[in-house]
């Protein structure tokens, strides 16, 4: 197995808390150039850990953000640069040192600035 297969599927179940069912490879051409759309304020998305479906909000700092790009075709978007890092307790922001930054107000989950947000 390719090295980075094997790197995709630790942060999988270092954040999923499980392992992965499959292993699906997705074959995709990386554009040629992007248009940049703007910069990335926040970002929410919904995954599971273990066996509950949890929905995450991380609200970037201002020195974090990623740009927002899309691909010449307008089919892909991507998020190029900003100073984060996603593993284990998903998306960190960094400080100008390349220190994690991690929100106060979380609480005891410790998973830097992810929110939860109550699932519908």
């Amino acid at each position: 197995m390719k090295k980075a297969i094997r790197a995709a599927i630790s942060l999988y179940r270092s954040f999923r808390d499980k392992e992965p069912t499959r292993v699906k490879i997705v074959d995709y051409e990386p554009p040629e150039a992007v248009a940049i759309i703007g910069y990335v304020e926040e970002i929410c998305y919904v995954t599971s850990h273990g066996k509950k479906v949890v929905h995450y909000s991380h609200p970037f700092g201002k020195g974090s953000r990623p740009l927002l790009c899309a691909s010449e075709d307008g089919r892909q978007l991507l998020l190029l640069g900003g100073n984060f890092e996603f593993g284990e307790q998903g998306i960190v922001d960094k400080d100008a040192r390349g220190r994690p930054i991690y929100d106060p107000q979380h609480g005891s989950d410790d998973l830097g600035f992810m929110r939860r947000r109550q699932a519908d």
